[in-house]
């Protein structure tokens, strides 16, 4: 292969090669929140050191298939770009780190083809898929609350491994067989001979380290912690807490991080809310970070799981306060920034046979996603669950046909077929100044109607 650049006329990337990078990060945007609820799934009922990332590789598998196929430098990191947009925009969970974390793993896998002068061989995919995969593990821990102690870092090492496997087999060696028998059917076909050489390859690689190190610095700075909590809503004595508010010793609880047990070290959240005095109605907590991300959990699991903690990582400007602990890992959040006690409103839910039960959001924490909702007030990120789950789970073979939003002054009919098995369309908890109120909103942020205090199956 020529290290001498291709003189002739035309971009760099072809109009082809940009549909090819599009197709593929979007169907890996968009299947990344379908892959991390399997792994879950799995990592729950099994339980094994490093479970949650099993299936790491998925994620990965589109940006290599991208690589494999046009075969040309920076496909790779420029699909991991696209891809990080596309999932950021759909909603995931760790906000904008997800385009860093795409961006390292986009740029590994061109580094993984570059080593290499023949990238049809299997070779090139296993290292790329590889590297780009295990990068996930050490991109987070950059961000995430890190237990300073052996334990935390044989979890790191645990997790990096099963990573890596998980990287060689699902973003290595399977987009490798794809690609073969893709290339073998005629359905795609590299170029003989790449039009532009290695040497051009390091320099885009090298742009593009560039612009992870900017992207990094950013991130660091926009995610640094406030020096205080704010404690608020339905309490008697709002306060701003520090590590320095509450003369107690801290607390250190081993609990499963990622599948393997590590210790933490911090204050209970339950005796940090009660100094606030909560309303004896209060029932839930709203946790908040910098970054806009929020969570609910619920009064009881934050009395009975002494596992929660609040817990500050880091000294100086570096310093943030970290929720762990909860049930759920979406409420473990980082950089928290507000704490605020919420009395929440219920959603009566009405059966054809004019059985009733009522919407509990802590129930459903394991199907929630999140995204940015269009509301009067201003677009927000909520936690939404699919609406046909809230309702088959007492239908008791009952066979709907139309399902009735009721609000104070309003009401919205649609038919069930609309909501049966689909996603999209979500009950989204909002979090007001005076409780909780829900919308009826898609994935995409449209808002069908909002507020409303009742569901109506006929």
């Amino acid at each position: 292969m020529s290290d001498q650049i291709n003189t002739t006329k035309g971009f760099y990337f072809s109009t082809r090669d940009l549909l090819v990078m599009a197709v593929l990060a979007a169907l890996g945007g968009v299947t990344s929140t379908y892959v991390n609820a399997i792994s879950d799934a799995v990592h729950a009922a099994l339980g094994f050191a490093g479970g949650s990332q099993w299936a790491a590789g998925l994620h990965v598998i589109w940006i290599v298939l991208a690589m494999g196929i046009l075969k040309k430098s920076g496909v790779g990191t420029l699909t991991g770009i696209l891809k990080g947009v596309v999932e950021l925009m759909s909603g995931n969970s760790h906000g904008v780190i997800i385009l860093l974390v795409d961006l390292v793993a986009g740029m590994l896998v061109d580094f993984g083809f570059l080593l290499f002068r023949q990238k049809r061989h299997l070779l090139p995919y296993l290292v790329g898929g590889g590297l780009a995969t295990a990068s996930n593990v050490l991109v987070f821990q950059l961000f995430a609350t890190i237990p300073i102690n052996i334990l935390g870092l044989t979890a790191i090492f645990i997790l990096l491994f099963v990573a890596l496997i998980s990287g060689i087999i699902f973003a290595g060696f399977l987009p490798y067989l794809l690609v073969n028998a893709l290339a073998k059917a005629g359905v795609v076909k590299a170029p003989e001979q790449p039009l532009y050489g290695r040497k051009i390859g390091w320099y885009i690689l090298l742009g593009f380290l560039v612009i992870a190190i900017l992207v990094f610095v950013f991130l660091k700075i926009s995610f640094q912690g406030p020096d205080a909590i704010t404690i608020d809503g339905a309490v008697e004595t709002p306060y701003e807490y520090s590590d320095k508010t509450l003369e107690r010793n801290p607390v250190t609880r081993e609990m499963d991080a990622n599948g393997v047990m590590s210790e933490y070290s911090g204050f209970s959240l339950s005796e940090i809310i009660n100094h606030a005095n909560p309303h004896p109605n209060a029932d839930m907590l709203l946790i908040e970070a910098t970054d806009g991300y929020a969570f609910l959990i619920s009064f009881d699991e934050l009395t009975e799981n002494e596992n929660i903690l609040l817990v500050k990582q880091g000294k100086g400007n570096d310093a943030s306060f970290n929720v762990v602990g909860p049930e759920s890992s979406k409420a473990w959040v980082r950089n928290v920034s507000n704490l605020t006690v919420i009395i929440s409103e219920g959603l009566t839910i009405v059966y054809p046979s004019g059985a009733k039960s009522n919407f509990d959001p802590d129930e459903w924490k394991t199907d929630m996603d999140s995204t940015q909702v269009d509301l009067p007030g201003g677009s927000k990120k909520l936690q939404g669950v699919p609406v046909w789950k809230i309702i088959d789970q007492n239908l008791d073979g009952e066979d709907p046909t139309s399902v009735i939003f009721k609000s104070l002054d309003d009401a919205l009919t649609l038919e069930w077929s609309k909501f049966e098995g689909n996603d999209d369309l979500r009950v989204f908890t909002v979090i007001e100044e005076e409780g909780i109120a829900y919308a009826l909103a898609e994935m995409s942020g449209n808002v069908l109607i909002y507020p409303f205090l009742e569901i109506i199956i006929d």
